[in-house]
């Protein structure tokens, strides 16, 4: 399902309901922008699908410190 921003933060409650059953993309002047998802939590296949992205010697507090930064530099 593809729904605009301004259309998510309206009615936000329906589309945390309907992700449940398809992932919703965000768009935000005619470009897709953010994905919702529905939370699995098999931590072990999110990790395995991680493999190969981040290096060996990355703790998870630095990953996630990247993370912010490159958000924040994105603003």
């Amino acid at each position: 399902m593809i729904v605009t921003l301004d259309e998510l933060k309206r009615d936000l409650d329906r589309y945390v309901e309907l992700v449940g059953e398809e992932e919703i993309v965000i768009t935000k002047d005619g470009r897709s922008v953010a994905k919702l998802s529905r939370v699995t939590n098999n931590k072990g296949a999110i990790i395995r699908s991680l493999r190969g992205i981040l290096p060996a010697d990355v703790t998870r507090e630095e990953a996630r410190e990247a993370r912010l930064a490159k958000y924040e530099n994105s603003l």
